[in-house]
């Protein structure tokens, strides 16, 4: 996956995710858990712009928005 540019953001809703983890199953270097055992978004992570679309897509719970930004190279 290095040297693809990044061109989303994500934002996980903590109001919204239930913790089911489709999202780490579908990008899984772009989501972890926290302590409380809800997805957050890794932005310095290795994954994919459609792996994170099929994350948003894939979330039962629609906790995911996303967001374009100018393309981030991969250092």
């Amino acid at each position: 996956m290095t040297g693809i540019p990044k061109t989303y953001s994500a934002a996980v809703s903590h109001d919204l995710c239930v913790g089911v983890g489709m999202c780490m199953q579908h990008a899984p270097g772009a989501f972890e858990f926290d302590d409380e055992g809800l997805s957050v978004f890794r932005p310095d992570g290795e994954w994919t712009d459609e792996q994170v679309e099929e994350a948003a897509d894939g979330c039962p719970s629609s906790a995911i928005r996303l967001s374009r930004d100018d393309p981030v190279e991969p250092r």
